[in-house]
């Protein structure tokens, strides 16, 4: 694989990864009510949902994160020498 077409998937991996989190955090945020209790906010149940249960929408949330952050490792990993140059 040519290293352009390689940093273009990376790129677009973390695009799509990251724009995922924001919407799935906006979906936490305003529109699945918090249920109260502890946990952070799992302690008690409801029926709401938004294509998903909130359980879901956290799980979901937190297994992207951790994605988007591998995929940002990986991308240092392959821009290093550029990042080395630039702050010499």
């Amino acid at each position: 694989m040519k290293k352009s077409t390689r940093n273009y998937l990376v790129g677009f991996i973390m695009f799509l990864l990251a724009l995922f989190e924001g919407v799935s955090g906006l979906v936490l945020w305003l529109v699945l009510p918090k249920c109260g209790g502890g946990r952070g906010g799992r302690g008690l149940t409801t029926d709401a949902t938004f294509l998903w249960s909130r359980d879901t929408w956290i799980a979901l949330h937190d297994w992207v994160g951790v994605a988007l952050a591998i995929i940002v490792v990986l991308h240092v990993i392959f821009h290093w020498k550029w990042i080395v140059h630039m702050t010499k």
